[in-house]
C-alpha cells in the first residue's frame, strides 16, 4: 500500500500500528536473558570472556534488523508477507500485537525469576582455584646418569674458624660441577648439609639422594701451605674411583686451580664430555687476591644463616671483597643476592622497592665482569620478577639454566614466578627439578609449600611446611606461614600466636618478625599487648613495611584516626600502590568529602585502572579497584565503577577466599557497593562459616563500602558471633601467657 508521512505523530501511530514498539521491548527483554544465561553459563562451560563479548555483539546487530523486519512484514493467516501487499482492511496487526503482549508479559515474569533465584536463592558460588592446583605429587630422587654429590669437606685445620674457608672451596667446586651440561644431576649445596659429620654409608647416601657417585675429602690449612685431599667413589659399591691430594701455597691461583683440576679429574673419571666454552669457563680465575677470596668466603657464610644479623654482616663482607678487587664478580653477585633476601617479607628492615634498587648496581657490574653467569641471571630473574617484569624475569631464569643446568635455585625461582602466574602445573614441574637437584633444601621444600597454600590446598601446604621445620628447625618463614594459616584459614588467632612467637624468638633483629604478632592481639581485642609488638618492630626498624602497617592498624583500632593516616603515608612512601595505605587515606578523603583527591590518589598509584578502553583488574589489584569504584560512584561515574566491580569479581572466581593471598570478603564488599544486600549478606555468612576471622574489625566496623549492609540484623548477629568466638580465643591466649608459653614483648632479647 502507499503510505506517506504527514507528521511525526502519524509515524509514531504507524510504529505502533505495526507493532514495532512491542517487537523492540521483546527483542530487549529476549537479549537482557541470554545475556544472563551466558553469563552464568560461559564459566561453568570453562568458556573464554570472548564468547559473551561475541554474544552481545550479535544482539546489538541484530535489534535493527528486528525493528526493520517488524515494520516491513506482517504475518497473516497466510503466512509472513510483505506490509505493503497486505490490505489494510484485512490487516490483523491487532491481534497479533496482542499476542505480542502476552509474550512480553511472561518475558518479563521469566526474568523476574531469573532475579529472584540469582539474588535470593541460589548460594553464592565462587570456583575453586584447588581445580587448578598442581596435581603432580612430589616423588623420591630419581638416579640419573652422570649424577654426583660432593659431601661437607672435612676441616682438618687446627683452627675450628677455618670452617668457612673448607666450606667455601667445597661450594665452588660444586658451582663449577653444576655448570657442565653433561651432568645429569649435582646435587646442591643445602641439600648435602645433613650429612655433615654423618655416620651414614657411602651407599645409603647415594640411594636417599638418586646420585651414582660421591665426592669427599677434606682440607688442612697451615700458615701460608694449604692441604687438600678428595676421593670419588661409586655410590653403589662404595669403590673408590680416584683419589689425590694437592699440598700447595696458599694463594687465590694454587686454590682455583686445584678446584679447576678436581673438576677435570672427576669429569675424565665419569667419561663426561666438556664443550670448549666449559673447558675455558674452568680455567677462568675469578680473583687472583686470596684476601678477596677470604672475604666473599666469609660473606657467603654468613649469608646462609639468612638471618637480618647474618645478612649485614655478609653484606660488610661483600664489600670488603670488592673494595680490595674491584674486578670481582662472584663478590658483587653476593652482594646483590644478600640484598634481595634482605628485602624478603617478615625479615629485613628493606621494602622490596629499596633491596631492588639497592642490589640492582653490583648486580649490573657482576654481569659486565662475567655475562656467562648463571647464578646472575638467576638473581637477575629475581629483581626483575619483583620489579613486575615478569617478562623479563622469564628470560633470566630461562638464561640460568641454560648457563647453569644443575642449578636448583634457577628451577626454584622459575618455579615461584610460574607459582605467582597462576600457572601451577608448571610451577610444580619445575620445583619438582629443583627438589630432584636439591631434595632437602628447607627453601625449596617451603616454596612446594606455598604452592599449594597459593592454590588453596591449605592442609598440603601445612605438611610441606612442618616437613622445612624437620629439615631445618629454625626456619623463620615456616613458622611465619604456619602461623598465618591458623590465623587466615582456620580462624585461630590464639593458635598464630604461638606460631608467630616462634618465628620472632628465631631472629630476634626482624622488626616484621616482632611486629606481626601485633595483628593476631588485635584480632582478639587485646590492644595493649599489641602495642608493645607494634613498638618492638619500630624499635628495631621505623621505616620498615611491617611495624608501620602494624602501627597503622593499632592506631586505628584505639580511634587514633590522625596517626594512622600518618602512618598510611608513610607506607605510600615505601609502595606507592599499598592496598592498606590507600584504603584508610581512601576513608578519610570520603568523610570530608573530597572524593577528586582520592580518585587523583588512586591514578597515580594504579593507571592500569583507569584505561579508556578496558581497566585492567588483577590479582595485584582488585582490592584497590573494589575501594575506586565508591569513589567513582560518589563521583556519579557509575558506569566505570560498575566495570570494575564486575572485573573485580571475575577475579576473585580465580582466587581462594581464605590464606594469605585470599580475598576474604572482598565478594561481600562488590555485592555490598552493587545495592545487593541480601547476596552480600549470604557471601559473609559463607565466609565466617569458611573460617574467616582476620581483620574483622577493620572491615565489618570501619569499611565505608559495607555501609548498605551494615545496619540489618544479619549483619549484627554474625558480628556478635565473630567477637565471641574470638572472646573464646583471648582467653585461651591468656592462659598461655600464665604459663609462660607466650612471652611479652619485654622479655625477647636479641
Amino acid at each position: 500500500m502507499n503510505w506517506t508521512i504527514g507528521s511525526h505523530m502519524g509515524l509514531v501511530s504507524e510504529l505502533r500500528r505495526r507493532n514495532v514498539f512491542r517487537v523492540a521491548i521483546a527483542y530487549l527483554v529476549v537479549a537482557w536473558l541470554i545475556v544472563q544465561v551466558g553469563a552464568t553459563l560461559a564459566p561453568a562451560l570453562h568458556l573464554g570472556d570472548w564468547v559473551n563479548t561475541a554474544l552481545l555483539f550479535f544482539l546489538i546487530l541484530g535489534f535493527p534488523v528486528a525493528l526493520v523486519f517488524a515494520w516491513a512484514f506482517e504475518i497473516t493467516p497466510d503466512g509472513l508477507k510483505k506490509e505493503k501487499d497486505v490490505d489494510r482492511a484485512a490487516s490483523i496487526t491487532h491481534a497479533t500485537g496482542r499476542k505480542l503482549n502476552f509474550f512480553i508479559i511472561g518475558l518479563m515474569g521469566a526474568a523476574i525469576i531469573f532475579l529472584v533465584l540469582d539474588n535470593y536463592v541460589f548460594p553464592v558460588t565462587v570456583s575453586d582455584p584447588a581445580e587448578d592446583a598442581p596435581q603432580q605429587t612430589v616423588s623420591k630422587p630419581a638416579e640419573a646418569a652422570n649424577s654426583i654429590a660432593v659431601l661437607p669437606f672435612n676441616n682438618r685445620s687446627a683452627i675450628a674458624e677455618d670452617a668457612y674457608f673448607v666450606d667455601g672451596i667445597r661450594d665452588d667446586i660444586l658451582t663449577q660441577l653444576a655448570k657442565l651440561s653433561s651432568f645429569g644431576k649435582v646435587i646442591s649445596r643445602t641439600s648435602m648439609e645433613q650429612y655433615r659429620d654423618t655416620s651414614k654409608a657411602i651407599p645409603q647416601i647415594g640411594r636417599e639422594l638418586g646420585v651414582a657417585t660421591i665426592l669427599e675429602g677434606g682440607i688442612q690449612r697451615a700458615g701460608d701451605r694449604v692441604r687438600i685431599n678428595v676421593q670419588l667413589i661409586d655410590a653403589s659399591t662404595d669403590e673408590h674411583l680416584w683419589a689425590e691430594t694437592y699440598d700447595r701455597t696458599l694463594t687465590a691461583t694454587n686454590i682455583f686451580a686445584i678446584q679447576s683440576e678436581i673438576v677435570e679429574t672427576v669429569v675424565q673419571q665419569l667419561n663426561v664430555n666438556l664443550t670448549s666454552e666449559e673447558t675455558q669457563q674452568l680455567a677462568t680465575m675469578p680473583t687472583q687476591n686470596i684476601a678477596a677470596y677470604t672475604a666473599y668466603l666469609k660473606g657467603k657464610n654468613e649469608a646462609a644463616i639468612e638471618t637480618m644479623a647474618s645478612l649485614n654482616v655478609a653484606i660488610d663482607h661483600f664489600k670488603s671483597a670488592i673494595e680490595i678487587d674491584p674486578d670481582f664478580a662472584l663478590a658483587y653477585i653476593g652482594l646483590a643476592d644478600a640484598y634481595l633476601t634482605l628485602g624478603a617479607n617478615f625479615l629485613g628492615g628493606l621494602s622490596n622497592d629499596e633491596s631492588n634498587a639497592l642490589a640492582e648496581p653490583p648486580l649490573n657490574q657482576a654481569l659486565v665482569l662475567d655475562p656467562n653467569s648463571g647464578e646472575a641471571h638467576a638473581i637477575l630473574g629475581l629483581l626483575r620478577q619483583q620489579q613486575g617484569n615478569a617478562q623479563a624475569a622469564e628470560q633470566a631464569y630461562r638464561q640460568a639454566i641454560k648457563l647453569q643446568p644443575n642449578s636448583a635455585r634457577a628451577f626454584r625461582l622459575y618455579g615461584r614466578l610460574r607459582s605467582r602466574q597462576g600457572r601451577n602445573q608448571e610451577a610444580m614441574e619445575l620445583l619438582q627439578k629443583a627438589l630432584n637437584l636439591d631434595p632437602f633444601s628447607a627453601g625449596v621444600n617451603f616454596d612446594v609449600g606455598r604452592l599449594y597454600d597459593l592454590s588453596g590446598q591449605f592442609d598440603e601446604a601445612l605438611d610441606w611446611y612442618l616437613r622445612v621445620l624437620e629439615i631445618e628447625p629454625d626456619h623463620a618463614f615456616s613458622y611465619v606461614y604456619i602461623a598465618a594459616i591458623h590465623l587466615l584459614v582456620r580462624g585461630r588467632a590464639d593458635e598464630s600466636l604461638v606460631w608467630y612467637q616462634k618465628a620472632a624468638r628465631n631472629d630476634a633483629l626482624s622488626p616484621s618478625l616482632q611486629s606481626a604478632q601485633a595483628i593476631a592481639y588485635l584480632e582478639l581485642g587485646d590492644s595493649n599487648s599489641a602495642k608493645e609488638w607494634v613498638d618492638r618492630g619500630l624499635e628495631l626498624e621505623a621505616s620498615a613495611f611491617w611495624p608501620l602497617w602494624t602501627s597503622l592498624l593499632h592506631s586505628l583500632y584505639t580511634g587514633n584516626d590522625t596517626a594512622a593516616q600518618a602512618d598510611a603515608r608513610r607506607l605510600l612512601e615505601l609502595n606507592p600502590r599499598e592496598w592498606g595505605a590507600l584504603h584508610v587515606l581512601r576513608n578519610a578523603d570520603l568523610a570530608a568529602g573530597r572524593y577528586e583527591v582520592a580518585r587523583s590518589r588512586f591514578k597515580m598509584a594504579f593507571r592500569e585502572l583507569f584505561e579508556p578502553e578496558v581497566p585492567t583488574v588483577n590479582a595485584q589489584n582488585y582490592s584497590s579497584a573494589i575501594d575506586l569504584a565508591l569513589v567513582l560512584i560518589h563521583l556519579g561515574e557509575q558506569q566505570r565503577a560498575d566495570d570494575l566491580l564486575e572485573r573485580s569479581l571475575q577475579v576473585l572466581e580465580t582466587l581462594p577466599r581464605l590464606g594469605t593471598d585470599g580475598y576474604w570478603i572482598s565478594d561481600v564488599r562488590v555485592y555490598a557497593l552493587q545495592q545487593r544486600p541480601q547476596r552480600a549478606l549470604r557471601a559473609l555468612r559463607q565466609a565466617i562459616d569458611e573460617g574467616w576471622r582476620f581483620l574483622t574489625w577493620f572491615y565489618l566496623e570501619h569499611d565505608p563500602n559495607l555501609d548498605l549492609i551494615r545496619g540489618e540484623p544479619a549483619f549484627q548477629e554474625m558480628y556478635a558471633e565473630l567477637q565471641a568466638d574470638l572472646l573464646a580465643q583471648a582467653q585461651r591466649v591468656a592462659e598461655l601467657r600464665a604459663s609462660g608459653e607466650l612471652l611479652p614483648a619485654s622479655a625477647m632479647s636479641p
